[in-house]
């Protein structure tokens, strides 16, 4: 039990100390730069998670970097707005991934089920992260919104659960998850969508923002359960270790993959602001 406190303290530490240096980083980053510089961070960000996603598969190294890189151009389409190139490109990166695993690996045994990651990961990845870049063309505030109420849920629903959580969520997908801290990241996607919304001054009224908190917290629920599913597939704790504290970097962007084409979709049909 002791030792079992003194993990949970050296995790929360680590996490702290990860919030304290990159929150203002990205803040500033986001806010301050060229959209041509968070192209350049969501292609990192891409190409991280992607080669995460593909080797809790075992893909084998040549399919796993040489495709990461290769998806990289489709954000590059969806930053210069060229929707028409996008369709083309699905196609390309299907005959991709049928070259990649008719050559590299010359035996025919379980062709599909090599197949089936990359193209896995590309919809789950690239497609879903390029939203990203949508929103920020519409306003590097957006961004900010999206990632503070994604992380302040994701925060409320571990100390939430951690402190009170008794009954499972999804036990056979998430057996630490708990309905207390799904609860938990509700008020806590409520609590942040109120304050960044009148912090940025959001031409919306507090319900709107009261509603959007809970339907992206909700979303943030699904990705991260989404997320789960592909590790206990796969059989792995983590996707990596790339932030300490905080297990890989799909471990978390999991919940903003979905909760991004969610919030551009509200704004875009909604109007939300």
């Amino acid at each position: 039990m002791e030792h079992q406190q003194k993990r949970y303290l050296s995790n929360n530490m680590k996490r702290i100390i990860s919030a304290l240096f990159l929150l203002p980083t990205l803040y500033i980053y986001i806010m301050y730069l060229p959209p041509v510089y968070f192209l350049i961070i969501i292609c990192i960000v891409a190409f991280i998670t992607q080669v995460e996603f593909l080797s809790m598969y075992n893909s084998n190294f040549i399919s796993k970097y040489a495709f990461s890189l290769f998806t990289l151009g489709f954000l590059y389409t969806t930053y210069s707005y060229n929707s028409s190139i996008l369709i083309h490109l699905f196609v390309l990166a299907f005959i991709v991934i049928l070259i990649l695993r008719l050559f590299v690996k010359r035996k025919t045994e379980n062709a599909l089920y090599d197949i089936a990651p990359l193209w896995a990961g590309f919809f789950y990845i690239t497609v879903l992260i390029s939203f990203l870049i949508k929103l920020r063309a519409i306003a590097p505030e957006v961004v900010i919104y999206l990632l503070a109420v994604i992380w302040g849920a994701d925060s409320f629903a571990l100390y939430v659960g951690k402190a009170i959580g008794k009954r499972k969520l999804y036990e056979e997908v998430s057996p630490n998850k708990t309905l207390a801290g799904a609860f938990g990241a509700i008020v806590g996607g409520i609590i942040v969508s109120m304050l960044v919304g009148v912090y940025f001054q959001f031409p919306v009224d507090i319900i709107k923002l009261f509603f959007t908190g809970i339907i992206l917290a909700l979303t943030g629920i699904v990705g991260d359960l989404v997320e789960s599913m592909f590790k206990r597939d796969a059989n792995v704790k983590d996707s990596g270790s790339f932030i300490p504290g905080h297990g890989g970097l799909l471990d978390k962007i999991d919940g903003t993959l979905f909760a991004a084409p969610v919030l551009y979709y509200m704004i875009k049909f909604f109007q939300i602001f």
